[in-house]
């Protein structure tokens, strides 16, 4: 991670993650609402907290485990590629990199078993998840000795969102029934990505000239910037709950219930009212939501 482009990598992989949990959980959440409305009291708990969404285009597949794993793969093979030097593995750095990737890369794995119902403990994938997080944590934490104070301060400001992601997936796992953990990882992994960025353009910018990295107003400026990208994240999740929102309420009652008995084959709007509250609960956890 060294370069300009070390960092944008594995920042272009949590963009595209974050802003697909928050896609898919203000979709979930809100669908739920929906129903919960036409099921009555009852149907107001259905919502519950996933690791992974499957995927409209692929429901069969645990796409988002595959991409873990492909991602992990990209990123642990780019850091062994340029972590030798005159045939020798010379690159400590790198080997933290690559662990990292390693985990996330687990997580996917753990992902696809899930998927395909192998029999695991429970909760496993959260499991991985924290675990994939906590790592990351771990090895920023103790990446950053000899480094100059502009360097530390970046990587320290990226280790506290990477605690805050590991948070989130714990409060997910133990509140499976409560959005706002799911939003927080959202936000989080969404943050993790664009921080990313901005760790690379300060340490490697391409085209505009050196930040002093022993000043201290420059690294008030670092500090204003990470304030940035919080309201940034918090105002376009607002703005994409709210498109969301909209699209599930302007839904007719017969294209919500097609979504929710997709795999159920049900034929007859009009026998909503009759559908079991956990069944109803599965059928959002596992649906595509194709008609959404």
């Amino acid at each position: 991670m060294g370069t300009l482009v070390g960092h944008l990598v594995p920042g272009t992989f949590f963009v595209l993650f974050g802003v697909w949990f928050t896609y898919r959980v203000f979709l979930r959440f809100f669908m739920c609402q929906r129903a919960g409305a036409v099921l009555g009291s009852k149907g107001r708990v259905l919502y519950r907290n996933t690791v992974t969404f499957r995927c409209g285009c692929s429901p069969q597949l645990p796409l988002e485990g595959i991409l873990k794993i492909a991602a992990a793969a990209v990123g642990m093979t780019g850091e062994c590629a340029t972590a030798f030097e005159g045939g020798k593995f010379k690159a400590i750095g790198n080997a933290q990199h690559m662990t990292m990737f390693f985990f996330f890369g687990l997580s996917g794995a753990v992902d696809v078993l899930t998927h395909y119902r192998v029999p695991l403990p429970p909760d496993m994938d959260f499991v991985a998840a924290i675990l994939a997080f906590s790592m990351e944590a771990l090895l920023f934490y103790y990446h950053l000795h000899g480094r100059s104070p502009m360097d530390v301060q970046v990587h320290m400001l990226l280790f506290y969102v990477v605690v805050g992601c590991a948070v989130a997936s714990t409060l997910e796992m133990c509140y499976k029934n409560n959005v706002l953990p799911a939003l927080c990882r959202s936000y989080f992994t969404l943050l993790q990505g664009t921080w990313f960025y901005q760790v690379g353009f300060v340490l490697y910018p391409p085209w505009t000239r050196q930040w002093d990295q022993h000043d201290h107003s420059q690294m008030m400026m670092v500090t204003l910037l990470f304030t940035w990208h919080n309201a940034t994240i918090f105002v376009f999740m607002a703005l994409a709950g709210t498109a969301i929102y909209l699209r599930v309420k302007a839904l007719p009652q017969s294209a919500l219930y097609c979504s929710l008995s997709h795999h159920q084959h049900h034929t007859q709007p009009s026998s909503i009212t009759n559908f079991d509250t956990e069944h109803t609960k599965n059928i959002l956890e596992d649906s595509d939501e194709e008609e959404v």
